[in-house]
């Protein structure tokens, strides 16, 4: 006969088991987003696959935004996205903490966007906050599951600290500003840092917490004002091409190539300088804009959402030497493999491209 304290024993060591730590432990950035006042917001939508609509462009949205800058995706908590920077763990490299802020940029930009698909389907908007601190988390995995999860104080003091966001804004706890303050004065340059209101609890008495707001405005376009400046030297009377590339010797590979077809090419090698320009002229003045995908100061997904909203109807090709086209496609809405154009590329390739896209 089976012993009854023997099957306990059992059962106790099985879900002791189902998470397991290995002992690796490490310190990243870990960051949330979460969307404001979902519960009231579902509670109004009556079909429940309008219901998974709405979390699914919000959620997929995020998501890709966040592994388009080397983010780690963990889970998804009811409205909220739980992911962190494993580039960060080494605190002497800026391109980590770098691709944490210009997410976070990325993903506020995205607001009109994913709005305007939420829209489409007829669904509410969404508004949401984002979180980031700075701290050691332990490493687990799940025996029902290959995806890892991450636990620790830094994961908690993140989730907590997310009300104190503005909405569709970022606040960041004292660890990582403080880290900031150390090691990368010119992050601190690129953003203004507000104290707020602190956390408090048992571990952390008076925690410092910070609203963060980049010094580079996002583009609020008045469309009376169009064009603020002539169609400047863009055509109406042949498809009108801009290219953003931060190689001048690509840019003028490019120009070379495209002489001969009779198209009018603006190029820039500054993103920002580039995103000025399309604010300032009437915004279906381009048939194409033709972006690189890593630049300085914003990169080609930032830039990509930023002109999205102002012009959701934008056709944009992206040129890149990353093996990254599928997930691309999978990233950015309305983009598809034919809209990747691998470098190095040859004259008869890139001509090809835009040809389909302009006709």
């Amino acid at each position: 006969m089976t012993n009854p304290s023997d099957n306990t024993k059992d059962l106790v060591v099985t879900d002791l088991e189902e998470i397991s730590f290995d002992g690796r432990s490490d310190s990243y950035c870990v960051c949330i987003v979460d969307i404001v006042d979902s519960t009231q917001i579902i509670a109004g939508i009556s079909n429940s696959k309008k219901i998974v609509l709405y979390y699914s462009i919000f959620l997929n949205s995020m998501a890709s935004i966040a592994r388009g800058h080397h983010a780690k995706i963990i889970k998804n908590v009811g409205d909220s996205l739980v992911y962190y920077f494993p580039e960060t763990s080494d605190v002497n490299t800026p391109l980590g903490f770098e691709n944490v802020f210009g997410c976070a940029r990325t993903m506020i930009g995205a607001h009109k966007v994913i709005n305007a698909k939420l829209q489409e389907a007829k669904l509410p908007p969404v508004n949401y906050r984002i979180s980031a601190d700075y701290g050691k988390v332990e490493i687990a995995k799940s025996a029902s599951s290959m995806v890892e999860d991450i636990f620790g104080p830094t994961v908690s003091i993140c989730s907590k600290i997310n009300v104190q966001a503005s909405k569709n804004g970022l606040v960041i706890g004292g660890d990582l500003h403080r880290i900031l303050t150390k090691l990368f004065p010119t992050i601190l340059r690129e953003y203004f840092f507000r104290e707020v209101e602190g956390y408090s609890s048992g571990l952390r008495q008076s925690y410092p917490v910070y609203q963060v707001t980049s010094k580079l405005h996002p583009l609020e376009i008045n469309p009376v004002s169009w064009p603020r400046k002539s169609a400047i030297e863009l055509s109406s009377t042949c498809p009108n091409i801009m290219i953003v590339e931060d190689e001048a010797d690509l840019i003028f590979t490019y120009k070379t190539m495209l002489s001969g077809e009779g198209w009018n090419i603006k190029c820039f090698t500054d993103s920002e300088e580039a995103l000025e320009h399309y604010g300032e002229i009437y915004p279906y003045s381009y048939d194409l804009v033709i972006l690189d995908i890593r630049m300085p100061k914003l990169n080609g997904l930032q830039l990509f959402y930023k002109l999205r909203a102002i012009n959701r109807d934008v056709k944009i090709m992206f040129m890149s030497a990353l093996d990254s086209t599928g997930e691309l496609v999978s990233i950015l809405p309305d983009v598809t493999d034919e809209d990747i154009i691998k470098k190095p590329v040859m004259q008869k390739e890139l001509v090809g491209a835009i040809a389909r896209r302009v006709r």
